[in-house]
């Protein structure tokens, strides 16, 4: 058992070391580690600009038949907020510390997921990739559960609901489970403290609705997680569905697809290259597609397209429903 630093933390991370590296030059990959601050500062002014501009079009449509298509966009391209709080919890967004730490607690808190829990529970994740009942993040879990997978969860019915128990519990003081495995107990204040604002915010803005006797404030922040995720709930399905778990090789458990720059590099953050993420969680998204060009070699063919991955995951968790030991057997021997 290994011991590592997270946080000037030491924590004992059991098998990590046994996980597959693919053969790479040091100094390159060294170079692909390094940080700058521009190509986070250019995506993250367009992505504001472009959810500020969508969600003033949906502010004027209020009212209107316009307001279903003009909310829609609005909730599905505010929902890459996901893959915002994870990037910028990675410190890997941006050079500066500061503005990773920043902009995780802005993207957190409007995706409503509690900043401190979910730290560390990612860096858990990561440690055990889909190893079953250790890793805290399973989106698809054995036997898969259809309707909860392709009808519940494109409302973010279970996600919500359960981050809400946790975080309703953590602002009582109440351990959880994930919380007492995960966090370390120094960092528990912050996560209770947390966890309270995010309550009280919740209260202030269904107060401020009610007020004002409009539902348009909730149209803005929390709900879009609920009326705007159906195309995110497959996009991040495709990161580990269908695969195989309990493995120490990210290319058994983990999906690589390409896709254009609007949805790759703007909205997703290049976690298309999501072998290639987990291989090296410390590479920043804007040199992904260049580490994918020199371990390609070494990985299974990518999907070439969104499309194309969903047609090869989708019949795949149908049958996982049925059959929890089914995965799709990458064959590594050609790579």
């Amino acid at each position: 058992m290994a011991k590592y630093k997270y946080e000037n933390i030491e924590f004992k991370t059991e098998g990590i070391e046994k996980w597959w590296k693919p053969d790479i030059d040091k100094d390159k990959l060294k170079e692909l580690h390094k940080k700058r601050n521009l190509p986070g500062i250019i995506n993250t002014f367009l992505y504001f600009l472009i959810l500020i501009i969508l969600g003033y079009l949906a502010y004027l449509s209020w009212n209107t038949y316009y307001s279903i298509p003009a909310f829609l966009a609005y909730g599905t391209f505010y929902s890459f907020t996901n893959a915002r709080w994870h990037e910028y919890g990675h410190r890997t967004f941006f050079k500066s510390k500061l503005l990773n730490d920043v902009f995780y607690e802005i993207s957190s808190f409007m995706h409503y997921i509690e900043p401190v829990s979910w730290r560390w529970s990612h860096k858990h994740h990561h440690i055990r990739t889909l190893h079953q009942d250790i890793d805290y993040e399973i989106q698809v879990s054995r036997p898969a559960k259809l309707f909860s997978l392709f009808f519940l969860e494109c409302f973010k019915y279970g996600l919500l609901l359960n981050e809400f128990k946790k975080i309703l519990k953590h602002s009582l003081g109440i351990m959880t489970p994930l919380a007492l495995d995960c966090v370390p107990e120094i960092h528990r204040p912050r996560m209770i403290l947390n966890s309270r604002i995010f309550i009280l915010s919740k209260i202030l803005l269904i107060t401020w609705s009610i007020y004002i006797e409009s539902f348009l404030p909730c149209m803005f922040l929390f709900t879009p997680n609920i009326y705007g995720s159906f195309f995110l709930q497959f996009l991040v399905m495709t990161q580990h569905g269908g695969l195989r778990a309990d493995t120490w090789d990210h290319r058994e458990s983990t999906r690589t697809f390409y896709t254009n720059p609007f949805l790759g590099w703007l909205c997703y953050l290049n976690m298309q290259y999501h072998i290639e993420h987990h291989i090296f969680p410390g590479v920043p998204f804007y040199n992904l597609p260049k580490l994918h060009k020199l371990i390609k070699d070494q990985l299974p063919t990518p999907n070439k397209s969104f499309i194309s991955a969903l047609i090869e995951m989708i019949p795949a968790i149908i049958k996982q429903s049925k059959d929890k030991k089914y995965f799709i057997k990458k064959n590594l021997d050609l790579v």
